[in-house]
């Protein structure tokens, strides 16, 4: 299975576009979608300077039915709204691709970033389907998903994980890496070297996974334990 990070430049007539068009400083985070036999309900988190305004303006839309307040802030710069729309576009090609979207999906001047998760087929046949739409996207990373299992050596899996449960990370420490050390039978040195051998590989697959930084790899030790 694979992740996939894009930017899909949304039809100037679908409403979410048109509206984040129009107010640039709004951010309109879609926190879920149902499809429905009309179209679709979305619940989506709205924040800007003048919110009442942009949901105004959400309701004056050609193909919104329904809005309704769900909650908004005091100083009335984020609310969350219940949308009901007979256009939900950009559900289209992932309901013909099958491919799951993680949420919130973030829609800023009439650009969506989503992240999808399937097998590199879905990913293609869900951006064929974009383009067959006329959307238009770019594709910020494509991460196949590693196991745990092929990313950390035996040793590594279970080190770290006792000192998480030890609290070794916690802040004040709450075992030492000495004490860590004793409690898995081994050196101290080999547990600092395990040690940051696994947090490296971890660190390094997140900041692949979420933070769109592709590190320069060094190469390992050919033997690990």
């Amino acid at each position: 299975m694979a992740r996939a990070r894009l930017e899909v430049t949304l039809p100037e007539d679908v409403w979410v576009a048109e509206v984040t068009r129009s107010h640039p400083d709004a951010t309109l985070s879609v926190l879920s979608v149902l499809p429905t036999e009309q179209g679709g309900v979305a619940l989506v988190a709205l924040r800007d300077d003048d919110a009442p305004t942009v949901v105004r303006d959400i309701e004056a839309a050609d193909s919104v039915g329904e809005v309704e307040l769900q909650r908004a802030a005091e100083d009335v710069r984020e609310a969350i709204i219940r949308v009901e729309t007979t256009d939900p576009r950009l559900l289209l090609p992932l309901r013909d691709s099958r491919l799951p979207v993680e949420y919130p999906v973030e829609v800023t001047g009439g650009t969506a970033r989503l992240t999808v998760a399937g097998s590199r087929d879905r990913l293609s046949a869900f951006a064929t389907a974009l383009e067959t739409m006329g959307m238009d996207y770019v594709v910020d990373y494509v991460h196949d998903a590693i196991d745990a299992e092929d990313l950390l050596t035996e040793g590594q899996r279970t080190l770290l994980a006792a000192a998480i449960r030890t609290g070794y990370y916690d802040t004040p420490r709450e075992t030492t890496l000495t004490e860590l050390a004793d409690k898995q039978g081994i050196a101290k040195s080999t547990a600092s070297e395990r040690l940051h051998r696994a947090e490296g590989k971890v660190i390094k697959r997140f900041a692949e996974d979420t933070l769109d930084v592709d590190p320069e790899r060094s190469p390992l030790a050919a033997t690990e334990d």
